[in-house]
């Protein structure tokens, strides 16, 4: 088999165009927010997804993509102009006047020295406040760190006020040893200061001014459309999810909820009939198809969308087909599979292309994403279910901050003129390295090293991680949040059950077998491993749950 280029793969047929979520829901905009208080996310989510044209990117679950790639390349342009205009005044400052930039040095070392020193001190507090990190080992050792710390201001000092003596001495200054006597007034030096300081707080300021961008009710900026952007725009919302490594839901967040279980298909038994033996009661052929069930099921969930009752429906809730593809099977970069491939899918699946039926409820303004996942294969006279729930928790606390009272506005301006003033150390000590590292950023990812290059089976084209997944936060905010997941996978996984027993009693199936696995689904707080049937994860519920036929459950 030759390698097709990748400008000369067929065209897949378009999907419809899926609706975006809203630009203003609260992921959208924390994410943003992100994109701009935390260089590593916006490093992060550029390196590994904008500029990463070999992999097909993850689905995006409630939020804009897009908008918050755009400022994530926006994030990028202030944090390199900041940084090439930081080391540019201390180079401007060290060649106009070495002594003038000794003085800067030295301030800028005591200012680092005195603010991590305070900064460190105040965690540890806090942190014993709360109870946390009270053991004496590690105390010792934050007490440590800050007497190293002034050790290394003292080694500093030393080296500085040695230098600053010998380049004293080596001028036609002689043995002048005042500030004034060596051209030097304290204004002069002040405005020097003042000069080096500028573009870390400026840099500050002017964040601040895109994160009111971000208020609740308000809509990010989309970014300027380019085919990159186009591409991902389509990619996120096809039907196929190409994955790389064991991760085949990446972007879904993570696992809530695994179970599955087969059971043999034979005959319900009849009274008149008496007893029957065991093989007679196998259906010579097959009852139904895997495709009858999947689109029975897809019926019953997708009516609990458009119920005008509130208590009969799921707000929020939509049902699709996804295609799973592991990144190493696929030979063409195109997210989308035809009605036709995904139904032979569906009655064969034994291919690497494996089909879920995904329900999913977005929440709390899309900071809540619960997605269910449900593969069910009819093979070997037997059904096969498989239930997998995976949840996605808000974003980081770090990205709130434009929810928070004085997130934003005149104090919010005051505040980030403050830490941009403290924070001014760090930023420049970082300058050269991060200007390094942009700089091989964009060596590796400039076109002549992505160049389009033959797609070759074996290679892993799928997507690592979604930008979503790099910004959220490592659990739910609340317990509220919590159960509000927990309530979605659970009202699911009971009308899929329901569903699936409704559609076995309408085709004259034995259900005896499928009610005793769905009540162990159902009400098992332990891990079945002698037989079929295998559950992980949270299964607490202790109460006496049945599944009963029919639309009273």
């Amino acid at each position: 088999m030759t390698d097709t280029p990748r400008s000369a793969l067929p065209a897949a047929p378009t999907p419809p165009p899926t609706p975006a979520p809203p630009a203003a829901s609260s992921a959208t905009r924390h994410l943003c927010a992100g994109a701009y208080l935390d260089d590593e996310f916006h490093r992060a989510s550029l390196n590994q997804v904008y500029h990463q044209d070999r992999r097909l990117v993850a689905p995006s679950y409630g939020f804009d993509l897009v908008a918050v790639l755009g400022h994530c390349l926006r994030a990028r342009r202030l944090a390199v102009v900041r940084d090439a205009t930081t080391l540019g005044v201390l180079v401007l400052t060290a060649c106009v006047s070495p002594l003038a930039a000794v003085f800067v040095f030295g301030t800028l070392i005591t200012l680092y020295l005195v603010t991590s020193t305070v900064r460190l001190i105040q965690d540890t507090m806090r942190e014993l406040r709360r109870g946390r990190s009270a053991s004496a080992g590690l105390i010792l050792g934050r007490t440590l760190l800050v007497l190293f710390r002034f050790v290394v201001a003292t080694v500093l000092f030393m080296f500085l006020a040695i230098l600053t003596t010998t380049v004293a001495a080596a001028t036609s200054f002689g043995a002048a040893t005042s500030l004034t006597s060596l051209g030097l007034h304290p204004a002069t030096l002040l405005t020097i200061l003042l000069i080096v300081l500028a573009p870390p707080v400026a840099a500050s300021l002017w964040r601040q001014s895109r994160l009111d961008e971000f208020t609740p009710g308000r809509m990010p900026s989309p970014p300027a459309r380019s085919p990159r952007f186009d591409d991902i725009r389509r990619q996120e919302h096809g039907n196929t999810v190409v994955f790389s490594g064991y991760r085949p839901f990446v972007g879904a967040g993570f696992l809530w909820k695994n179970w599955g279980f087969a059971q043999r298909l034979v005959r319900a038994a009849s009274p008149l009939k008496g007893l029957v033996p065991e093989g007679e009661r196998e259906f010579a052929t097959a009852p139904f198809t895997a495709a009858e069930l999947v689109d029975h099921l897809r019926a019953e969930l997708t009516a609990l969308t458009t119920e005008p009752e509130a208590e009969r429906q799921i707000p929020g809730l939509t049902v699709a087909d996804r295609v799973y593809l592991a990144g190493t099977e696929t030979s063409q970069l195109i997210p989308y599979t035809p009605p036709d491939q995904v139904a032979e899918i569906v009655r064969n699946p034994t291919a690497p292309a494996r089909h879920y039926l995904v329900c999913q409820v977005v929440s709390w303004r899309g900071e809540l994403v619960t997605t269910v996942h449900v593969h069910v294969a009819v093979q070997g006279k037997s059904l096969y279910v498989e239930f997998t729930s995976t949840a996605l928790p808000p974003c980081d606390d770090r990205f709130r901050v434009v929810d928070q009272v004085g997130g934003t506005g005149r104090e919010a301006y005051l505040r980030a003129a403050v830490r941009g003033l403290l924070d001014a150390p760090s930023t420049i000590g970082r300058a050269p390295f991060n200007l390094l590292r942009a700089g091989v950023d964009a060596v590796l990812n400039s076109t002549w090293t992505t160049a389009d290059r033959p797609v070759r089976p074996g290679y892993d084209y799928g997507a690592k991680v979604s930008v979503r997944e790099l910004g959220m936060a490592p659990d739910t905010r609340n317990h509220v949040q919590t159960q509000e997941i927990d309530k979605y996978q659970r009202i699911i996984e009971r009308r899929l059950l329901a569903a699936v027993l409704d559609f076995l009693d309408s085709r004259g199936v034995d259900t005896a077998e499928y009610r005793q696995r769905a009540l162990t689904v159902l009400n098992a707080g332990a891990v079945v491993t002698g037989g079929s049937l295998t559950v992980h994860g949270d299964l607490t519920s202790t109460q006496n749950n049945t599944v009963q036929s029919g639309g009273g459950d």
